[in-house]
C-alpha cells in the first residue's frame, strides 16, 4: 500500500511539473478538458500546488512592463481563479481558505490592472458579492461586539479578558475574519463606490 501510494504521488508530482512547463493557454485547455470530464487527472494530483504556482506567476508577471507579460499574468491568474473555485467546491471544510486566496489574488490583479466588469479575474463586483454573502453578522452587531471587545481590552484585566475570549471565541473568529477581508477590500476603495461597503471599511480599525 505504501509503495503504491508513493508511486501515485510521484506520478502526480511529475505530471504537475510537466504541466507547469507549458504556456498558460495549454494549461487552460487541459483544465477545460478536465472540467468537461474529457481528461483524466492523476491520482493524488496537487491542485493547491497548481493554484499557488499559478498565483505566483500571475503576480510576478504583473510586475513586468511588457504587454505580453501582462497578458500572461492575467492568463495565469485565470487558471489560479478556476482552480481555487474548484478546490472550494470540492473541499467544504477549507472552502473559506480557498475563496479568501482567490479574493486576495483578484484584489492584487485589480490594483495592477484596474477593475473590469465581467472579467473572470478583474471583476471587482465578485469580491464585493463574496464579502456580503459570507458575513453571517450585521453591521450593527459587529459594531457592538467590536466596541465591547475594545472596552474589555482597555480595562487591562488579563484574567477577565481571557475568560471573555474563551466564552466568545466564535464571535471573535468572525470579527477577525471580517477584518482580514476588509483589509483586502480597503486597498480597492478607489474602485468601490459602494456606500454600504464603505461603512464596513470604516469599522476595520475597531475590529479585534
Amino acid at each position: 500500500m505504501t509503495s503504491s501510494l508513493t508511486m501515485a504521488e510521484t506520478e502526480a508530482t511529475n505530471f504537475l511539473k510537466v504541466l507547469l512547463q507549458k504556456d498558460p493557454e495549454q494549461v487552460q485547455t487541459w483544465l477545460r478538458m478536465v472540467w468537461a470530464e474529457q481528461q483524466q487527472v492523476p491520482e493524488k494530483f496537487n491542485w493547491l500546488g497548481l493554484a499557488e504556482v499559478s498565483t505566483f506567476r500571475a503576480q510576478e508577471l504583473a510586475n513586468e512592463e511588457s504587454n505580453k507579460s501582462h497578458s500572461e499574468s492575467l492568463a495565469w491568474a485565470k487558471i489560479a481563479s478556476s482552480v481555487y473555485k474548484f478546490l472550494a467546491e470540492n473541499n467544504p471544510s477549507f472552502s473559506e481558505r480557498y475563496l479568501d486566496s482567490l479574493m486576495t489574488l483578484r484584489a492584487y490583479m485589480i490594483l495592477k490592472f484596474g477593475a473590469l466588469p465581467g472579467n473572470p479575474v478583474l471583476d471587482i463586483q465578485q469580491i464585493v458579492t463574496y464579502f456580503f454573502d459570507n458575513l453571517h453578522i450585521s453591521y450593527q452587531e459587529a459594531l457592538i461586539k467590536a466596541t465591547d471587545w475594545r472596552e474589555a481590552l482597555a480595562a487591562n484585566n488579563p484574567e477577565e479578558t481571557q475568560k471573555k475570549f474563551d466564552s466568545e471565541l466564535e464571535d471573535i473568529r468572525k470579527l477577525r475574519l471580517i477584518k482580514s477581508r476588509l483589509g483586502i477590500i480597503k486597498q480597492l476603495s478607489k474602485f468601490l463606490p459602494n456606500e454600504e461597503l464603505n461603512i464596513w471599511i470604516s469599522l476595520w480599525e475597531k475590529l479585534p
